[in-house]
């Protein structure tokens, strides 16, 4: 056989999101810290593993078998391959294990169609289809190529990337789902804890117990000891006949940024751990939850923390004591993923500590229930209303440094009327530095209660504990 040129046996990284999972699935197999360093030899080792699981699975013929879930898989990874083709229940082994290594073999030079690769530009070896490349993003469109069209141009080692996709990907049977970055030392963080419990998966023919897949985003991140520097896309593909869709849900890099932080800082850990038990229903965990508003709803989570503490701090009959913990994780969210500045935060606080200076020994718990209400939706005027009442009670009593209770940025920050403005964030905000420094101060109503909830703000749910093994040790 003709001599393979030696850019056919080296992996390159290419800007498809897809690709770029598998060339970092098939670094994990070949022990690499990077799939530029997947080369000669080390290109050859990792993608035997990789056409060795797909022959032991076909091998199987069976997907309801022991070991058949990986082959359960391939109908919606590699659709009428030879891994899955209905003649293999009557071919022998020796003839299923040619055919798929066939599939799973560079073509010969002269078969080559003189084409450069669609994606890195190197001379493409064949065009290739369905039944090795994801090609469509929904089922408005049809999975498979056009009529006359023999597919994608691409080289060997991109093929071999998109053969490589589904042991970076969380399988599932149906849908699977892969995490992207274009932080490439994370991707291979994410992507190699992904190829280690896939191989247990396959080892054992028998799906393991796993987070969701965006929890598992989740624990990732927690567990990783870098900044990261870009965001994170959580891409759910299938490439079957019937229902093939690519959907994207997205995380910011400076989300991303935060969750790591949660359990690289310890002045943040409680108050996440706070914001976990918020979030925990009697249907899921806290991580599953919060996954979900991470991909979904990411401006919902100031709101959840000042939720928390308001029902903490009305059950607790005072001010809880996880509260300062709770309000730094919220400011720290504002001011690092919503882009609040801390300036503006700062002012926040500095009319936080005035207001919670009117709250006096021998107030009943009543003045505080009170204020909670003013921070209700719709109840803005009310806050003002509070705050300009009380404005007149402070100046009266004459503080040192002559400030006012609440200067005139304060108001601007709380009340603007600007379409874009974050004045409800700040209203939260307000609230959350209040009962924070309310429990500064020791302050308690005369009427507090003398039995309250035992509350260790450090523990962590055993659920949640189990989905983020590794973001939440020291």
């Amino acid at each position: 056989m003709t001599e393979i040129p030696a850019e056919q046996a080296s992996l390159r990284l290419t800007p498809h999101p897809l690709q770029r999972v598998g060339a970092f699935a098939l670094a994990a197999y070949a022990g690499a810290r990077h799939p530029g360093m997947v080369v000669g030899p080390l290109f050859a080792t990792a993608t035997e593993k990789v056409t060795e699981a797909a022959v032991r699975a076909a091998l199987v013929r069976d997907t309801k078998a022991e070991a058949g879930f990986l082959l359960k898989c391939s109908y919606s990874l590699w659709p009428n391959s030879k891994m899955n083709h209905p003649r293999n229940r009557k071919l022998s082994d020796a003839e299923v294990t040619e055919a798929v290594r066939a599939w799973r073999t560079i073509p010969a030079p002269q078969m080559w169609p003189g084409a450069g690769c669609v994606l890195c530009g190197a001379a493409a070896v064949g065009f290739y289809g369905k039944s090795d490349v994801v090609l469509a993003e929904s089922v408005a469109y049809r999975n498979s190529t056009p009529r006359g069209h023999a597919g994608l141009a691409l080289c060997w080692p991109c093929v071999c990337s998109f053969h490589a996709v589904p042991f970076g990907s969380q399988m599932s049977g149906g849908p699977s789902t892969v995490v992207h970055t274009w932080d490439e030392r994370f991707a291979a963080h994410s992507v190699g804890r992904q190829v280690q419990r896939n191989g247990l998966l396959i080892t054992l023919g028998a799906k393991p117990v796993s987070p969701s897949a965006d929890v598992a985003v989740l624990a990732a991140l927690r567990g990783y000891e870098h900044r990261v520097t870009a965001g994170v896309e959580l891409l759910v593909f299938t490439n079957n006949n019937q229902d093939q869709v690519l959907a994207s849900h997205a995380v910011d890099q400076p989300l991303a940024e935060w969750l790591r932080t949660t359990t690289r800082l310890p002045g943040r850990r409680t108050g996440f751990a706070c914001l976990l038990r918020s979030l925990r229903t009697d249907k899921n965990s806290g991580a599953q939850n919060l996954a979900w508003r991470v991909f979904h709803r990411p401006e919902t989570i100031p709101g959840v923390l000042c939720a928390y503490l308001t029902a903490r701090t009305e059950a607790y009959g005072r001010p809880a004591p996880e509260s300062p913990a709770v309000a730094e994780l919220a400011g720290s969210y504002l001011h690092e993923v919503l882009h609040l500045e801390e300036k503006d935060l700062a002012e926040i606080r500095a009319t936080a500590q005035r207001v919670a200076a009117l709250f006096k020994p021998d107030d009943t718990g009543g003045k505080l229930t009170g204020f909670h209400a003013l921070f209700r939706t719709g109840r803005g005027a009310d806050l003002r209303g509070w705050l300009q009442r009380h404005g007149v009670e402070w100046v009266l009593s004459r503080p040192e440094d002559g400030a006012p209770l609440i200067t005139e940025r304060g108001f601007e920050l709380l009340f603007s009327h600007s379409q874009d403005d974050n004045a409800w964030f700040f209203r939260q905000y307000l609230l959350t530095s209040v009962l924070a420094e309310l429990h500064r101060r020791g302050w308690q109503p005369k009427d507090a209660k003398t039995i309250v909830e035992d509350f260790d703000p450090d523990a962590i749910d055993p659920a949640d504990t189990e989905a983020l093994e590794e973001g939440i040790a020291p």
